[in-house]
């Protein structure tokens, strides 16, 4: 017979094993003899027993405890005393362990008796209360990398693929991303001399530098940031302290030490700096509260860090770890159970977003934003108002199934060790999930490339080709796209005959803001381009006054906004013409005579980045600035101009017009996911990063 386990080993005991192999039993056969051959005995299969088990919490009877069988997927709920009827199974490879969860408790076990044994009257498992109150005190703990994962200090030391998949994702950089930087110190780091900053536009001085706890170096200044913005001393100081940080490092850098939310991302250094939203982040999450505007633990995320003090080999603190299982019992964890880590609201602590006017002296206006809120991230809405809610998660398109993977300490597919509590237990195929969050930053992923469905129709007519394009959103169960209000979806439409491009001549554009050379408006004056150069296009649009009367997101589509609310203005194409010279003055000479209309873009046909006012169109969420610049980064907007993303299933049409034509004429419709508006990437030096997402020719 087995001993029985306390619910409460020794950790002085636990620990020394709680992640090492185990030594396997000595199996050489006996010697024998040919004059004596041991007895053949039959025994009778064994029956599994049924046991009553008590589960009390904090000395009590606990009502709702979930019990289970490690590597058995049974279930049984304790009654109103406590207690519960259970039959385990005989077939369980390993280490026969009862244990149970309760929402408020580290998850206790005991061994189970040998079924060959009489039975005990009754079965106990004894759970504590954990402590509610967050600790300060508690230093997140070292996520381990792929190549660093030597002790059981660190999560990859057990956690192996899981690790290695989270170690290449968006997740691990997410306080060290360029990008995120720029915008938050408004700086360009991309121009690394005076020479180059200068020539860009931008202001060479001292400021901190992100990671350095405390150091400084000289970088480029130039554009919106949220240091200078929405502090007006840091705008001619880059070493100030800032007193607004606009919440960034809740999210981009949630695990710094101390206090929990309003930190200056620049504060982050070590594992909060160099590994972002990291394992020990994620996992000492306790609940999400939807209804707090405040992203990350500033608000929305609820952590909980352990205050039992522990002097062991793990400590000073008592483990404490949330998770998606009611199995773990591995004290280096201290595990609870939580559903959250299923049903995708975790997601939402970030992903959702709602902001007032970040900027001083500056406000939303209340007619349109009654909540005095901007919807900035709204992604986990938009899940749930799809028709893939609540059955799909989050979960199911960015942490795929892996289906060869044990267990989430690699049980079986890495490790060699008895199945137990050390190891845990081989859990069914696809029950550990791929942390990785795959998305549009891993190409190899093939997420962008299942995101989307176009379908083309040609016709002829007495001035040409006809050509109407639909896309649909025929993947993600939110809009397309989401996420980072910057990015976008656009779509380019081109018509050919014999390999010779026909000409565009009318129908519907890439909104200015596609990117150009240059961009002018009715009344300005377009005889004279001083960046032209030989080979540029303009485009010139017209437009009739009247809005698209789309079906967006929100108000954008559920009535509540008018056609002219919802910000597109209805644009047709009138026609391009090609820059033949270009005098010193800037006057320009064109293959054909300019028209009239109400906006022109000078194209350079060298940068394939830039589409304004091409044929195509656009998807995306625009927020503007006090200046009405479009895709104004988060933190200086006051408005939504426009949002017609496509929501889940949802499709939209376009029609396009190109002169001439021929028996078989080839058309080719394409979508370009864009991360950066073009004139923020040009002006920060960053990659444009344009990814086709899907193209068809008919």
């Amino acid at each position: 017979m087995m001993d029985e386990m306390p619910s409460r080993l020794p950790l002085s005991l636990i620990f020394a094993f709680a992640c090492a192999p185990k030594e396997a039993p000595d199996s050489s056969p006996a010697p024998e003899t040919a004059e004596t051959a041991p007895p053949v005995t039959e025994t009778a299969p064994l029956t599994a027993p049924t046991f009553t088990v008590r589960v009390t919490l904090d000395g009590a009877p606990v009502a709702g405890a979930k019990l289970s069988q490690g590597g058995h997927a049974a279930r049984w709920v304790t009654d109103a005393d406590g207690l519960a009827q259970i039959t385990p199974s005989l077939d369980v490879e390993g280490e026969q362990v009862l244990m149970a969860s309760h929402p408020e408790a580290r998850i206790g076990g005991i061994y189970l008796p040998d079924p060959a044994d009489t039975a005990p009257a009754e079965l106990l498992i004894e759970l504590t209360r954990f402590l509610t109150q967050d600790n300060i005190e508690y230093a997140f703990q070292d996520p381990g990398e792929p190549t660093r994962n030597d002790n059981t200090s660190q999560c990859a030391h057990c956690h192996i693929t899981l690790n290695n998949a989270w170690f290449e994702s968006a997740h691990r950089s997410a306080a060290k991303n360029p990008t995120v930087l720029d915008v938050y110190v408004g700086m360009a780091s991309a121009f690394a001399d005076e020479a180059a900053c200068a020539q860009a536009g931008g202001v060479w001085r001292e400021s901190r530098t992100p990671g350095g706890a405390g150091l400084s170096a000289e970088t480029c200044h130039l554009g919106a940031g949220v240091l200078p913005d929405l502090n007006p001393e840091c705008e001619a100081d880059a070493l100030c302290d800032p007193t607004q940080t606009g919440l960034c490092a809740d999210c981009h850098a949630p695990g710094i030490n101390g206090r929990l939310g309003g930190r200056d991302l620049l504060d982050a250094t070590g594992y909060a700096y160099d590994f972002g939203v990291h394992c020990d982040v994620c996992h000492k999450v306790e609940s999400v509260d939807l209804q707090d505007p405040a992203p990350g633990v500033a608000g929305a995320l609820k952590l909980l860090r352990p205050a039992e003090p522990l002097d062991g080999p793990t400590g000073p603190w008592l483990p404490l770890t949330f998770g998606p299982y009611d199995d773990v019992l591995n004290p280096r964890m201290g595990s609870v159970a939580r559903d959250l880590f299923h049903d995708g609201s975790l997601c939402a602590g970030c992903h959702e977003l709602r902001q007032e006017a970040l900027v001083p002296g500056e406000s939303i206006d209340l007619t349109r934003w009654p909540e005095g809120l901007l919807p900035i991230h709204t992604t986990y809405s938009e899940w749930a108002a799809s028709p893939f809610a609540p059955e799909v998660s989050c979960g199911a398109c960015h942490m795929p199934a892996l289906g060869d993977v044990g267990n989430s300490a690699d049980l079986v597919n890495l490790v060699d060790i008895e199945p137990g509590i050390a190891g845990g237990w081989v859990r069914p195929p696809g029950s550990v999930r791929d942390h990785a969050w795959v998305g549009p930053r891993q190409p190899a992923s093939g997420m962008l490339q299942l995101a989307a469905s176009l379908s083309v129709v040609t016709s002829t007519s007495a001035e040409g080709l006809d050509v109407s394009v639909t896309v649909t959103n025929s993947g993600p169960a939110h809009a397309l796209p989401t996420g980072e209000p910057m990015r976008a979806v656009i779509l380019r439409v081109e018509a050919s005959c014999d390999g010779v491009a026909l000409a565009a001549i009318g129908g519907d554009v890439v909104p200015e803001w596609g990117g150009a050379v240059a961009v002018r408006g009715f009344g300005e004056d377009w005889t004279r381009f001083t960046e032209a150069e030989v080979g540029d296009v303009l485009r010139v649009v017209s437009r009739s006054g009247e809005f698209v009367d789309y079906d967006g997101w929100g108000p954008f589509g559920d009535g509540t906004f008018s056609a002219s609310e919802k910000g597109l203005p209805q644009e047709r194409l009138v026609a391009e013409r090609v820059v033949l010279a270009v005098a010193a003055d800037g006057l320009l000479t064109l293959d054909a005579p300019l028209p009239a209309g109400d906006a022109v873009a000078l194209i350079r046909p060298s940068d394939p980045a830039q589409h304004a006012l091409a044929p195509g169109w656009a998807f995306a969420r625009v927020l503007v600035d006090s200046d009405d610049t479009p895709f104004a980064p988060h933190h200086a907007a006051i408005d939504l101009r426009s949002d017609n993303r496509l929501l889940a299933g949802a499709s939209a049409t376009t029609t396009h017009q190109f002169a001439g034509g021929c028996a078989a004429p080839i058309v080719r419709a394409w979508l370009i996911h864009r991360p950066f508006p073009y004139t923020l990437s040009t002006e920060r030096g960053w990659p444009q990063g344009d990814q086709t997402m899907t193209e068809t020719w008919r």
